[in-house]
């Protein structure tokens, strides 16, 4: 039979016990022996001492061993009594009684082993609710940062696609994580307003480069109305030398210096009008220019919005990795409880094995709750790392932006210098004007004074210096005119070039200027077409352009008819 916890025990308090009895016995008998061997010399009352003292002696061992078997009967049943509850304690029957009379150390054996039940059971139901609170917490944070992880890679790819060129995209700000949402909705408005940003700047350049090839054009068309005028004022100094030499044709003559000096004043007010008409297109397009660059700098301010977005997400993060580090607390503080609940069955011997099985399964507790901790923490550094990355392509995006900007200031700067030179050619062209009106008045005075030709054609011919010199003036201004308008047709180009790399959904309401409703954006090409610049305007016809051109065109038409004319009269 297999011998219980507490038989060491049972054993070592009999073992005491029948030594206790032993050695009253042995004391007993060894005074009985003396007196016996004493009562040998006194006769007959020595025999009768004899027999009492015999008697007594058996008496007294008797009661000895009766007292003994009592005892120790008592002391061993209160043993196998704890020894059956112990080993069903040990067993996970926690709940039986530990209830005895005894006040021994019996008694305060029962009242230690009650006490280490409570104590077992307090440190059970603790494990248990920490268990239970370790695992609530785990699939809490999982979930959670399963649903951030998610988001911060649709925001990545969608700020990837932004950093290519696509100003399309847009992102899903619906979130459980108010961060994430915040950050999805600031992507959002920070797309719309660079995309609309972006169409703004396409429009500018578009028409930029629209105005540029039609001052380009007005420019070629002048400069043959010039040297149209440069002859016909040479056929007029002709004229007044030939006037000197016959009177007769004075009259003719002057009467077509009168039509001619009414085509250049009618020529020159059309080149003040197209002047007038270039510094205005140049002055609206440096207005949109620093609308598209203050649109930029909101953009550029929304981009750092956004950036700060993305740290607040980091910073939420790293509050989500505080509880991680929470959690692992406590699994921690439920090892250090296993390992101290191991002690003390490393303490109790034998009789704790049961307290050692349960201290091992809260020690498997606490180490499971900490590999769950480390698999939650592992998923939170991944997310940071998907934050830090959008924190890197709105960075790229941002640096995008300032490019834009420069080169934005570039055409504000050549639109500036595009007015300063039509205000020049307006200046020469009144130049022009005041010169015709005084070659006007002098064929007057010659159609009036026939008497006094020869003062008259001097008077021609000094007048015939001053056009020469003013045409001459004329030509340099139209060559500073043509450089510039070269000069913002390239930087117009260069624009285009600038914003074709972006693709954008344009359309009327985006590409339409202040004073160009009629502005009409195509679709932005995405299957790798071969328009550059992912866009297209059709312009309608503007009044005041078309009138130039017709202008122009009957200026240059006409004025080889007037030049015939006047060698018909010299001849």
């Amino acid at each position: 039979m297999q011998e219980g916890p507490f038989s060491s025990v049972r054993s070592s308090y009999g073992a005491k016990l029948a030594l206790s009895l032993v050695g009253v016995m042995g004391i007993s008998v060894s005074y009985g022996v003396v007196v016996y061997l004493r009562a040998d010399g006194l006769g007959a009352a020595g025999a009768e001492l004899r027999s009492g003292l015999i008697g007594m002696t058996l008496l007294t061992v008797i009661g000895l061993a009766l007292i003994g078997v009592t005892v120790g009967s008592n002391t061993v049943i209160s043993l196998r009594q704890l020894t059956t509850k112990a080993e069903r304690m040990a067993d996970g029957d926690l709940d039986v009684t530990l209830e005895t009379g005894r006040t021994d150390e019996i008694g305060r054996l029962f009242e230690a082993f009650d006490a280490m039940r409570g104590s077992l059971r307090t440190q059970i139901d603790e494990a248990q609710a920490a268990r239970e609170e370790a695992e609530r917490a785990r699939r809490e944070a999982t979930g959670r940062a399963e649903t951030v992880e998610r988001k911060a890679n649709e925001y990545e790819s969608a700020m990837r696609s932004l950093a290519d060129g696509d100003l399309t995209r847009r992102v899903d700000p619906d979130c459980e994580s108010d961060a994430m949402a915040r950050v999805g909705a600031a992507f959002n408005e920070m797309a719309d307003e660079l995309e609309g940003t972006v169409a703004s700047v396409a429009t500018v350049a578009e028409d930029t480069a629209d105005v540029a090839g039609t001052v380009d054009d007005r420019t070629e068309n002048l400069r043959a109305t010039t040297g149209t005028v440069s002859e016909a004022v040479e056929e007029i100094a002709q004229g007044a030398r030939t006037q000197r030499d016959d009177l007769r044709g004075a009259t003719d003559e002057a009467e077509n210096l009168a039509s001619s000096a009414e085509e250049v004043a009618s020529t020159v007010t059309d080149v003040a009008e197209t002047a007038e008409h270039a510094a205005a297109v140049g002055e609206e397009g440096r207005e949109a220019a620093e609308e598209a660059l203050a649109e930029m700098d909101a953009v550029e301010e929304t981009t750092a919005e956004t950036t700060a977005e993305v740290e607040a997400l980091a910073a939420e993060v790293e509050e989500i990795g505080e509880v991680v580090d929470t959690i692992s607390e406590i699994a921690e503080q439920t090892n250090l409880l296993a390992l101290n609940a191991s002690i003390e069955a490393a303490r109790s011997g034998a009789d704790g094995a049961g307290f050692a099985v349960v201290a091992e399964e809260v020690k498997s507790l606490a180490e499971e709750t900490q590999e769950s901790a480390g698999e939650i923490e592992a998923r939170i550094h991944a997310v940071q790392e998907r934050a830090e990355t959008g924190a890197d392509a709105m960075e790229r995006t941002e640096k995008r932006i300032s490019a834009g900007v420069e080169t934005v200031e570039t055409s504000i700067d050549a639109l500036e210098r595009l007015a300063e030179a039509s205000e020049r050619t307006d200046t020469s062209m009144t130049e022009i004007t005041r010169a015709t009106e005084t070659q006007a008045d002098s064929v007057d005075a010659v159609v009036g004074h026939v008497e006094d030709v020869s003062a008259i054609s001097a008077q021609t011919a000094s007048a015939a210096g001053d056009v020469t010199g003013a045409v001459d003036e004329q030509e340099r201004t139209l060559g500073a005119v043509e450089t510039a308008a070269e000069s913002l047709s390239d930087r117009a180009r260069a624009l285009r070039d600038a914003v074709g790399g972006f693709e954008f959904a344009a359309d009327e309401a985006t590409l339409a200027g202040p004073d160009r409703s009629t502005a009409e954006a195509a679709p932005a090409i995405s299957d790798g077409g071969t328009d550059d610049s992912a866009f297209r305007f059709d312009r309608a016809g503007d009044p005041a352009t078309d009138a130039a051109d017709r202008t122009a065109d009957r200026t240059a038409g006409d004025a080889p008819t007037h030049g015939a004319a006047d060698d018909e009269g010299v001849n």
